[in-house]
């Protein structure tokens, strides 16, 4: 059995490792102690208090469970829940860090198993970005401002946009896996319909959007040929973070983000739409390791190569949005005597 003394050489080298942070220096200000009595904890010549493992695991936002792993059926999750004071502005911020976080990392993988379009692709087209935040904000959170406002140019703030667009940049430079099925992109169409039937957009910006979601598509395809990022207002088609895009036949059941930082993994799950779920549990993150990967072998790549699945899957999606249109908006017929 390791002695109280090995245990906090190891909790503090885990502390150091989930936080990425010169800790000799913060410890001296966390704990008000001199740098030798900081060192004499880092190696455990002098052993941590209560309260002062307390002060670190809340500084720092670390939970001891995760650490000591005392429930093997248990998992503890971080949560960032947008309310009052945590507001959609800064769930946007959160996440356009936790991007350059990871793209700073020097050895990474991301993967996104995706139930709906991932929010970074709509961030550089104007209107859908507009579309998705203004329906977060009045349909999702129930913002009293943005119930009051219609949808127009003047719908979503401006700094919202500045960052949703920062986040675009943040994310085609990070490689990334994407999982789609054939039900991705009906959760946005389910929310286009839901506003046309409400009035809450007109047959012009309903046909905007899906104007819109047709060049998402057409670039994502131009995207997964190249197996690199592009970006839509790019006309030298510079090439960003490398690009994997793979079709399942099967419906996906949630938004899943898997992270892995050289031997450390992290997933984020969604819930509420908004609302993140993160955990850095190690048997959790290997399940869910395990199950991306038995995804993977039943879908098909549609990046590099694969152009055949490539044009069958995309040409289905547009197939999809022109039924939607016509459905939705019929073609208008001239009658005989109407000239």
């Amino acid at each position: 059995m390791p002695t109280d003394r090995e245990i906090q050489v190891r909790f503090l080298e885990w502390v150091k490792a989930n936080t990425h942070s010169t800790l000799a220096d913060e410890l001296c200000l966390l704990l008000d102690i001199s740098r030798d009595s900081a060192y004499r904890r880092l190696r455990g010549d002098t052993l941590l208090t209560f309260n002062e493992i307390r002060k670190i695991a809340l500084h720092y936002n670390l939970s001891l469970d995760t650490f000591f792993q005392t429930s093997k059926s248990t998992v503890l999750f971080h949560k960032r829940t947008i309310n009052e004071t945590f507001t959609y502005g800064d769930f946007l911020k959160s996440v356009a860090e936790s991007i350059s976080l990871v793209g700073a990392a020097p050895s990474y993988r991301m993967v996104y198993v995706a139930k709906d379009i991932p929010p970074f692709h709509y961030f550089q087209f104007p209107l859908l970005s507009r579309f998705k935040s203004y329906f977060w904000l009045r349909t999702i959170l129930k913002d009293p401002k943005t119930l009051q406002q219609p949808f127009d140019e003047r719908a979503v703030a401006p700094e919202i946009m500045e960052t949703s667009e920062q986040i675009w940049k943040t994310y085609r430079d990070v490689p990334s896996l994407e999982i789609w099925s054939d039900e991705t992109m009906n959760i946005t169409l389910r929310q286009i319909e839901y506003y046309f039937d409400t009035q809450i957009i007109s047959r012009e910006q309903l046909e905007a959007l899906l104007s819109e979601l047709k060049n998402m598509l057409d670039l994502l395809s131009k995207s997964a040929e190249a197996g690199h990022k592009l970006c839509h207002s790019d006309k030298k088609h510079i090439e960003f973070g490398k690009f994997e895009l793979y079709h399942n036949e099967i419906e996906i059941g949630d938004n899943t983000v898997f992270f892995s930082l050289g031997n450390k993994r992290m997933v984020m799950k969604t819930y509420n739409m908004l609302n993140v779920l993160t955990t850095t549990d190690e048997a959790f993150c290997e399940n869910i390791e395990a199950y991306i990967d038995n995804i993977l072998q039943k879908s098909s790549l549609l990046s590099h190569s694969s152009e055949k699945a490539r044009l069958q899957f995309f040409n289905k999606m547009k197939d999809k949005i022109d039924q939607f249109q016509v459905r939705l908006l019929p073609p208008r017929h001239v009658g005989i005597y109407e000239k």
